[in-house]
């Protein structure tokens, strides 16, 4: 090969073909011959080569090149002798500057780091550039979060760079401190100091959520919810249906059966014309108070059930139905056993066969059914246990995160957010109702509540469901009850954790409690049914004499205080009492209210045991001291003082038989005996005519005699005889 040709070639060069293609066409031609120096030489020498082809890093091709023998004269390039220390120049660059540019000795290598593909690119099989802290292809689709860059996530010798590992790793920590700055701030700045969250949502960032990650708190509330259905069995290693005695439904009813239901031969539904007056008892008796499922599915279900054959009827439809007519049966039982109470139990007792069904804790139908069975507990005691029926569903019902509202964002349908306040506020309603009656503890903490009241509270038929059914009934009394239960729920929970300042005086939360339920009682509903008026003035007063009680921790001192709890608990006897001297109000009164009065029975006999002369002192105590910004303490006035005596002996005389209508009903013997018990000694008391030392006033005299204390004298004419019935 000459060296005129490689001169050629050197030319082609310089005139500004690409060089990576034509040393490879020069390395083809010249077969490893020396002249492939000058070429490359020629290439590296020329400035304006160098700048247009700075990395000549993609694979050679074949050019196409123009024919070599051509009219163009090429350029003449000097050829530098093996003796010349110097080297001349090409295009008039310098020596100098020659010997720096030339970076065959030191050439710079850019070498890149092995990149594996991250998980995201890995799964969909798409090419990834390893870009950090996230690729590009995760950027695009805004997974950028999610994109996997520590080393330890790919297979040996597909490492990424240590360094840069630890520098995504810290950048990921220091963004994940941000965060948790962040929301310790908002939780400290929070006015309530209440923290309402789930527990999977607890470590999110406070950045908005996306609807991927709301979906996903979704199936996961969904898959815990699911828990429920398994039956609790601890030999087997796989689920295979409930084969055993051990699912829910069964674990409920052995904790919450009182006696057993009798087994009865099934027997068919009551005819429709003949249930109509039942559930119109019903929904102006229970559901009023508590309407915690539609009135509209409950008659969908009706017409279900009662269609030939009862085909499309579910487990839930033949339940509701049932449970419904044996409440109102129930109610309407006169005596234990008698033909309404026979109907009841075998209603119940088919209603039971769909107990596998529609008792499951992940479902709200699940803790609707519940409640129907705490609610048939009210009227048939012996037979269900209502305060661990109420607990079981308020342990569902908090599973499920019913005791709080959704956020913001969150997309629910308006029925359905309705429908979940509904039931948690009846629940409400049967636990604070419960726990206060039995003394025990609360399902749940006020402070861990916050669901506000449903769209139906605002006024009467405000809700949509109501708004299109004119004939339905207003939930609007039961949204009262639920504001007098929030107040006796926070009278409750003063009496065990609240520490009073000074043991001789009633805290100002006593009389501030007092002032909020005068005030609810003057603002409930006029226009309710003929039961709520004795119902609210019952509520007024049971949550009075709570809020009056003895601490546990702290015995009131005050007189006062003392004298006001005695009097309100002749008046919610008295009122009691009267509803039972009416027949047509009997189907009102649950076993709540025996147990009520048992209750007040005992704080009753307790004040006339331990505070007898202060009682029956014929006076008005002083008024409690009490702070500027405090309510004034409900007023006495001194007729409520006379005759004390007349009213404790009617007072216990109710009780006694209040209880034994408890008794009558429902077998209630053990409230009774120990009432009986207990009131001996204290109708001893009262029974027992006192001394007589006043003598007869002179005919002189023009101003009545001071009449001294009952310890020093009492009454004229008291005697045994004069009160006896």
């Amino acid at each position: 090969m000459s060296v005129a040709f490689s001169l050629y070639l050197a030319s082609f060069v310089l005139r500004g073909a690409n060089p990576t293609r034509t040393i490879f066409v020069a390395r083809s031609i010249c077969n490893g011959t020396g002249l492939l120096s000058i070429l490359i030489a020629a290439l590296f020498l020329d400035p304006s080569a160098s700048k247009k082809y700075p990395s000549p890093r993609a694979p050679p091709q074949l050019p196409q090149f123009s024919p070599i023998f051509t009219t163009e004269r090429a350029p003449v390039v000097p050829i530098l002798s093996s003796g010349n220390s110097e080297r001349p120049l090409l295009h008039g660059t310098c020596a100098t500057k020659m010997s720096t540019a030339l970076f065959l000795d030191k050439p710079l290598l850019k070498v890149s780091r092995p990149v594996a593909a991250c998980s995201r690119c890995r799964t969909a099989k798409i090419k990834c550039d390893g870009k950090l802290p996230a690729c590009s292809a995760c950027e695009r689709v805004g997974k950028a979060a999610t994109c996997s860059s520590a080393s330890d996530e790919f297979a040996r010798g597909k490492e990424r760079s240590y360094v840069a590992s630890l520098e995504a790793y810290c950048e990921r920590l220091e963004k994940r401190v941000t965060e948790l700055r962040q929301r310790k701030e908002l939780l400290i700045s929070d006015d309530d100091g209440v923290v309402r969250e789930s527990s999977i949502t607890s470590a999110a960032p406070t950045r908005p959520v996306s609807d991927t990650h709301r979906r996903e708190v979704s199936d996961i509330d969904d898959l815990v919810g699911d828990f429920g259905y398994l039956s609790v069995s601890a030999t087997s290693r796989d689920f295979h249906g409930i084969t055993s005695n051990t699912s829910f439904a069964n674990l409920l009813l052995s904790v919450s059966l009182g006696e057993p239901i009798p087994r009865l031969l099934p027997q068919p539904l009551p005819p429709r014309h003949e249930i109509t007056p039942l559930v119109q008892h019903y929904f102006d008796t229970f559901f009023s108070q508590l309407p915690f499922f539609p009135e509209v599915s409950f008659w969908a279900s009706v017409d279900i059930v009662y269609q030939k054959g009862a085909h499309f009827a579910k487990p839930f439809d033949n339940w509701i139905l049932r449970m419904v007519l044996a409440t109102a049966y129930a109610s309407m039982s006169n005596a234990y056993n008698d033909k309404s109470h026979q109907k009841a139990l075998a209603l119940v007792s088919e209603a039971l066969q769909y107990a596998e069904d529609v008792l499951r804790p992940g479902t709200l139908l699940g803790i609707q059914a519940i409640m129907f069975l705490a609610q048939y507990s009210l009227v048939d005691p012996n037979h269900f246990r209502s305060w661990y029926l109420v607990g079981m569903a308020a342990r569902a019902l908090v599973d499920l995160g019913i005791h709080q509202d959704h956020h913001a964002e969150a997309a629910q349908s308006v029925l359905q957010q309705d429908l979940r306040r509904r039931v948690f506020h009846c629940l409400f309603i049967l636990d604070r109702a419960t726990s206060t009656a039995f003394d025990r503890t609360f399902s749940f903490s006020d402070q861990s509540v916050h669901v506000a009241l449903p769209s139906s509270s605002s006024s009467p038929g405000s809700s949509p469901v109501e708004q299109s059914h004119i004939f339905l009934h207003s939930s609007e009394p039961a949204w009262s009850i639920v504001r007098i239960r929030q107040i006796l729920s926070a009278a409750y929970q003063r009496k065990y954790f609240h520490e009073f300042e000074s043991p001789s005086l009633p805290p100002p939360s006593t009389w501030i409690l007092c002032s909020q339920v005068h005030e609810w009682y003057k603002n409930t509903p006029q226009d309710a049914t003929q039961y709520f008026p004795i119902l609210y003035r019952l509520e007024y007063l049971y949550t009075t004499i709570i809020i009056l009680s003895p601490s546990s921790r702290h015995l009131p001192q005050c007189n006062y205080t003392k004298f006001l709890l005695f009097k309100n608990c002749i008046e919610y006897v008295r009122q009691l009492h009267q509803v039972l001297e009416s027949q047509t109000w009997l189907p009102v009164i649950t076993f709540l209210d025996i147990q009520r009065t048992y209750q007040i029975s005992r704080k009753f006999i307790d004040i006339l045991t331990q505070d007898f002369d202060l009682i029956m002192s014929q006076s008005v105590p002083a008024l409690p001291q009490v702070p500027d910004d405090c309510p004034t303490p409900p007023l006495l006035d001194c007729e409520d003082c006379l005759d004390c005596y007349t009213q404790a002996l009617e007072c216990l005389t109710k009780i006694g038989k209040i209880l034994q209508f408890g008794v009558r009903k429902w077998k209630l013997h053990g409230l009774r005996h120990d009432f009986q018990q207990r009131s001996t000694s204290v109708q001893g008391y009262l029974l027992t005519p006192p001394a007589i030392y006043t003598p007869t006033p002179p005919p002189y005299m023009t101003v009545p005699p001071t009449v001294m204390s009952s310890t020093d004298m009492g009454y004229r004419g008291f005697g045994v005889g004069q009160y006896e019935s």
